[in-house]
């Protein structure tokens, strides 16, 4: 089969990411002057490739030249120019490449991080925030419905359809079953569990019928209305948990320290172009965590989630 190109696969707004016609500025030139090396990098399936792309691909263009590193996907293959060979990966894949050493770059979701740091040698580095108060971004647990239901309180889901996004999804699972049985609905008890396979399905199978409610990430809602796919107001919140800090990337400790400093220094150094920012949420760069107390409420998720 004959592999797509980036100029024939995506739209001239993810080409302009990919081919360089944004300029890197001078101050973050850290690689020149260095051997190249290869990073394998790759996305969890948050969103599909383009969307992917017109979030992170400005990012990936940015870091090759200032980290001076060759982006390659966990087989090997350069992803310079190559739109359809970047990785778009289930979590369970992300993690099982990270432990094996194929994948030295990712984007972990929020409950998958700690995880990535215990299990993988994953080092949980940057999130996406704001320059103009040194903050990452949050997200909420939100339980939704349609805004036309009967339902007005979390207790009225009893015996009904509710979707969860995937087993290992913070907010889309392990959140909802540490945090609902606190306010008397639990899952598998109190209502049917629907696994839908990721937050935006949840959203619109709530808004199509297809369950009652769904346990969803406040940070994709939004995004959603922003891209005009759906309203907010044809949904109501029915409860709302404590802020969680959004997805993370993760570097693998298996690389060199050299190699690892100079891809932080670029990932801190780098600002998201307009629209990508207007994505997500007025965000412009990624500021530094410190992982322990940034996931410190997800790993009390997973301590629930592990107890019978």
């Amino acid at each position: 089969m004959k592999l797509i190109p980036v100029f024939q696969a995506c739209s001239a707004a993810v080409v302009a990411l990919l081919t360089g016609l944004a300029a890197v500025p001078a101050a973050a030139q850290s690689g020149q002057g260095l051997p190249r090396a290869s990073l394998a990098v790759a996305f969890p399936k948050t969103y599909n490739r383009m969307e992917t792309m017109r979030l992170y691909g400005h990012y990936l263009q940015t870091l090759a030249r200032c980290a001076k590193v060759d982006l390659v996907n966990v087989r090997g293959e350069s992803i310079a120019n190559r739109f359809d060979a970047v990785d778009i990966l289930p979590e369970s894949e992300l993690l099982q490449h990270m432990k094996s050493g194929k994948l030295q770059l990712a984007q972990f979701t929020t409950g998958l991080v700690p995880v990535a740091a215990d299990t993988a040698d994953g080092e949980p580095f940057a999130v996406r925030g704001h320059s103009a108060t040194g903050k990452y971004d949050v997200y909420e647990l939100h339980l939704i419905v349609r805004a036309d239901s009967s339902f007005r309180k979390p207790l009225d889901l009893a015996g009904n359809k509710v979707a969860h996004s995937t087993e290992k999804s913070n907010s889309g699972n392990l959140a909802p079953r540490a945090y609902f049985p606190t306010i008397g609905l639990v899952p598998d008890a109190n209502y049917q569990v629907m696994y839908s396979g990721g937050h935006e399905r949840s959203i619109m199978g709530t808004q199509y019928g297809f369950w009652k409610a769904a346990a969803v990430a406040s940070d994709q809602f939004e995004r959603m209305v922003k891209k005009g796919e759906i309203k907010s107001a044809d949904f109501r919140v029915l409860w709302k948990s404590e802020p969680f800090p959004v997805e993370s990337w993760v570097l693998s400790k298996r690389i060199a320290p050299e190699l690892r400093e100079r891809v932080r220094n670029c990932t801190y150094n780098f600002r998201f172009p307009a629209e990508a920012s207007r994505l997500l949420d007025g965000a412009d760069r990624f500021v530094p965590i410190d992982p322990d107390k940034a996931y410190a409420s997800v790993r009390f998720v997973l301590e629930k989630a592990r107890q019978p």
